[in-house]
Order: structure tokens, then C-alpha cells, then sequence
């Protein structure tokens, strides 16, 4: 299976557009997933919430999610609210992708999952 990589290009009134892409891509079979937060500067209950459905989701089908490029403010909440322990976070995309067993070189090694980008805008 691959790794899907969202970039999340919005703020946290786009939020709601990227549950629905990832509702859907774990709906489609996704059990592998990295969500790139960079431009997301700060995160409230309710995307937190659904960041946990999501996981939890995943983990159900044998799957993960990571997030990537987590902004200071984000990880501080996740830090102190244990979340940390649920969400593994990376400061780059490819390091995320590698912890779920992906490979971001153009030819697959073998035994490592390929990459899927996903652009959400």
C-alpha cells in the first residue's frame, strides 16, 4: 500500500475541506497517511478531534497517520495534552514518510511502500 502525503495548504477556516479529503481517502483504502500542517499556525478542539477520529480510524485497518511540519503552537497543545503519544510528528515530510515505511527516491526499494502526493488546496 502507499503512503499518501497531504499538504495542507490553508488556515484553520479550510480545515473542514481537509476532513473531507482525508475521510475520503481513508474511505478509498488509505491505511498510510502523512498530513502536512506548515501552514497551519494554530489548531482548535474540534480539528483536534477529528485528527484523533482519523487516527483512530486508521488504526482500526491496520493503518497510521503522521503529521508533518507541525507549527510550535500545535505541538506545544499536543505535548500537553499527551497527544504527542498519539500523533507521531516530524519536522520533514520524507522523515514521516520513512517511519511509515514509505520511500520518497523516483524507484522504489523493494519491501518500501510508494508515494502518493496529494495536493489539497
Amino acid at each position: 500500500m502507499d503512503v499518501v502525503v497531504i499538504s495542507f495548504d490553508g488556515q484553520i477556516d479550510d480545515f473542514p475541506i481537509l476532513v473531507q479529503s482525508v475521510d475520503n481517502l481513508i474511505t478509498d483504502g488509505t491505511r498510510h497517511m502523512v498530513i502536512d500542517l506548515h501552514t497551519l499556525p494554530f489548531i482548535n478542539s474540534a480539528a483536534l478531534g477529528y485528527l484523533i477520529k482519523a487516527q483512530k480510524s486508521m488504526e482500526r485497518e491496520g493503518g497510521e497517520m503522521a503529521l508533518a511540519r507541525v507549527q510550535p503552537a500545535i505541538q506545544n497543545i499536543l505535548e500537553m495534552t499527551a497527544l504527542d503519544q498519539v500523533f507521531p510528528t516530524f519536522e520533514d515530510v520524507d522523515e514521516a514518510v520513512a517511519y511509515l515505511g514509505g520511500d520518497t527516491s523516483e524507484a522504489t526499494a523493494e519491501g518500501k511502500r510508494s508515494v502518493r502526493r496529494h495536493e489539497w488546496r
